[in-house]
């Protein structure tokens, strides 16, 4: 790791070097101090340690595409995707929050983010069901457990909600033949600036196209750490 990084330094000029930088906090806005940040591109890896403010900052780099990750113990991983550095350019992330981890066994997780135009006041929600399928139905419920929207999966399975005010939301996911998947809690957390991708939610096909969710069977009992 530490050659990629000499090598990195010594075969881009520092005229066309590019930087990174940025703060990252707690959710009562305390910063992370001595953490490690990695900033990955392709098979080159460099690290950086934030200050007693929690400022990281990663210099000399060359323009590419970039994946920017923060693991701390009791916390949720957080990775940043599909950063574009050109060259000369000078680069400050929006301040990134880290909030505190959860079992993600049968729970929705945030597998990464990615950053929106700058200057937008709101965010983005996307996600995909397995199997995948199209034109599942996807209902995004706000506050009070009302459905404020609704979407379908793509022929991907895929689905996304634009333009959401900052916040936590619940997603209810219906496709015939699968059980039903209805929002209990609000666990997708939607931030201004960011596309908040989550991981897959499986979906289970109903024995002999009986969905009944009173006659389900009993799932075993995982054990998740």
């Amino acid at each position: 790791m530490k050659l990629a990084l000499i090598a990195a330094l010594l075969l881009v000029p520092l005229s066309q070097a590019a930087s990174l930088t940025g703060v990252v906090v707690d959710m009562n806005g305390a910063y992370f101090a001595n953490i490690a940040a990695e900033l990955a591109s392709g098979t080159n890896k460099y690290l950086a340690r934030t200050d007693n403010a929690g400022v990281y900052q990663f210099s000399s780099l060359p323009e590419g595409k970039y994946e920017l990750t923060f693991q701390v113990t009791g916390f949720q991983r957080f990775t940043l995707k599909s950063i574009e550095l050109s060259e000369r350019e000078q680069k400050q992330i929006p301040e990134i929050t880290l909030r505190v981890g959860r079992s993600h066994c049968g729970e929705p997780y945030r597998d990464f983010v990615r950053l929106l135009p700058p200057g937008l006041l709101f965010g983005r929600l996307s996600g995909r069901v397995l199997p995948a399928a199209k034109g599942v139905e996807i209902t995004l419920v706000c506050r009070t457990f009302t459905a404020c929207r609704s979407t379908v999966t793509d022929s991907n399975g895929q689905f996304s909600f634009d333009t959401l005010s900052a916040g936590v939301y619940g997603l209810s996911y219906h496709r015939e033949g699968f059980y039903p998947v209805d929002a209990t809690e609000y666990a997708y957390t939607v931030d201004v600036g960011w596309e908040s991708v989550y991981s897959p939610t499986v979906l289970e096909r109903c024995p002999n196209g009986n969905c009944d969710p009173k006659r389900r069977p009993k799932q075993p009992i995982r054990h998740c750490e």
